[in-house]
């Protein structure tokens, strides 16, 4: 009697953590649903946006001799770089709820499978950040740089201002370019294709940017 008691007892835990689980997954799979947009845009509309303002910036500032005009269009200069690197982060980033729910629709997965499948998903999640942030701050020093030097009556004051946020941003995009996480490490090297992606070309070498460094950033 006090087996039986102990099997029901111990069917019944099984019974409800598994649907437990089915309701964990079900509950994974509405949220992918409702976080997928009803309505799918083109791929680069932030960086063709931002690239606009940042063209309109800079048209803007370098043909203006208003000190109180050229802070303005230097604020359209930022938000367009701003737009074009929040404009790469959406073209990187994985959507994860669906990635994560394919990964486990597929059937006779290993430990080891879904593992590698869920620690890939998070370097390129990590890779996304990393990269959107590399640009951004890259175009920033550029950006700033110009506006200090290139620019015809820009104040002293101004200038020191600029330079200060280029050598901010110099700093940053440095870190950006040689820090990956461990998961991005671990992601590019158990890489089983090429990756093709924004400003990057396909080469038998591996990966290739259009300046044709081979891309290990």
């Amino acid at each position: 009697m006090k087996f039986f008691l102990f099997w029901l007892l111990l069917s019944s835990s099984v019974f409800a953590a598994a649907e437990k689980k089915q309701n964990a997954y079900q509950f994974l799979k509405q949220k992918s649903l409702e976080n997928r947009p009803e309505v799918t845009f083109n791929t680069y509309e932030d960086i063709i946006s931002g690239s606009l303002a940042f063209l309109i910036g800079n048209i803007g500032y370098f043909t203006t001799n208003s000190n109180t005009l050229k802070i303005a269009f230097s604020g359209v200069q930022t938000v367009g770089i701003i737009g074009v690197g929040h404009g790469i982060y959406d073209y990187y980033y994985p959507h994860f709820d669906s990635r994560l729910l394919m990964l486990l629709s597929k059937k006779k997965m290993t430990r080891g499978q879904l593992s590698d499948g869920y620690v890939g998903l998070l370097g390129e999640m990590d890779r996304a950040k990393r990269v959107s942030l590399l640009w951004s701050s890259s175009l920033l020093t550029m950006q700033y740089s110009l506006n200090a030097f290139v620019s015809k009556d820009v104040s002293q004051d101004m200038k020191d201002i600029y330079l200060f946020l280029g050598g901010v941003n110099a700093i940053v995009a440095t870190y950006s370019y040689f820090h990956k996480s461990d998961y991005e490490e671990y992601y590019l090297q158990n890489k089983s294709s090429p990756e093709v992606g924004l400003f990057v070309l396909p080469d038998q070498g591996g990966i290739k940017s259009g300046l044709g460094v081979t891309q290990s950033w």
